[in-house]
């Protein structure tokens, strides 16, 4: 959860004190969505009128037409940040419009726990440290998924009265045949998104392998290295003799080579070290 917690704090900061004060315009932007998400339900369970919904529609449709537009032309960058806020704004919307819904047409039940397991695979390769993209199928099945819900709620807050001469029930049962529609799009999006999931999480497992199997062969290299090194160093380097021969008085005289003592363990407490001279 460290990647999702740090992204969220990067995201809060974002609509807040971002470094680049312009990027507030493209980031409330897109967060409209995700606010709008929520407020349409609690409007249209509240008597809201259908204008006043077409109203907030078009609203977060704009919004989400200008926010792109706005990070390159007014505030000059497009931030990882700011493409991460967009994606989960989108997310809030839709998945909030599904809750919402599930009480008039409980068909969409299906389609919120389908998008659930998407949100839930994109997070998991989002806090491996992915980031996860809309792919193609993902952009096609949005179109009819929200139109699905737009025009439930639209025909939920009509009543028995007809909008611009169109019937409720005939809006009715066009968001349900939308909401079929998306069902096999959500399920191979799931499919699409979990392997790729998978492909990414196989190739990290081999490239750590690889640099646990490189590192492993340097460590050997290494050992072997030193060995090779204490071996030449042993045949190199000549022994200190043990003893040495000196002349005394036209004697020869041989002693123990003192050097040689000093390299050798101290004797165990309570033997003395017996010292001598040979003569011949």
């Amino acid at each position: 959860m460290g990647k999702i917690k740090e992204y969220t704090k990067l995201i809060f900061k974002s609509l807040i004190n971002p470094k680049n004060k312009l990027s507030l315009i493209p980031n409330w932007l897109s967060f409209t969505r995700a606010i709008g998400g929520v407020a349409m339900p609690i409007m249209a369970y509240s008597g809201a009128s259908p204008a006043a919904l077409v109203t907030l529609l078009s609203t977060l449709a704009i919004s989400d037409f200008l926010d792109g537009k706005a990070a390159r032309y007014i505030a000059k960058e497009e931030t990882k940040e700011g493409a991460v806020l967009d994606a989960i704004s989108d997310k809030i919307f839709s998945l909030s419009l599904i809750v919402g819904i599930i009480a008039i047409s409980p068909i969409f039940t299906v389609n919120g726990l389908l998008e659930g397991t998407i949100s839930l695979i994109n997070a998991k390769s989002f806090e491996e440290g992915d980031s996860p993209k809309s792919n193609l199928i993902g952009k096609i099945k949005i179109w009819p998924l929200s139109a699905a819900l737009i025009l439930g709620y639209l025909g939920h807050s009509m009543g028995n009265t007809s909008f611009l001469g169109i019937s409720p029930e005939l809006i009715n049962t066009t968001s349900l045949g939308l909401s079929l529609v998306t069902i096999p799009l959500e399920i191979i999006n799931i499919k699409q998104y979990h392997s790729e999931a998978k492909a990414k999480s196989n190739r990290k497992k081999e490239k750590l392998e690889e640099s646990n199997s490189e590192n492993s062969n340097e460590k050997s290299q290494e050992k072997s290295n030193t060995k090779e090194n204490k071996i030449e160093k042993s045949i190199t380097t000549p022994k200190k003799p043990k003893y040495k021969l000196q002349k005394e008085n036209s004697n020869q005289i041989l002693i123990v080579n003192k050097e040689e003592i000093q390299e050798n363990k101290t004797p165990e407490k309570g033997k003395q070290k017996k010292k001598g001279t040979i003569y011949d």
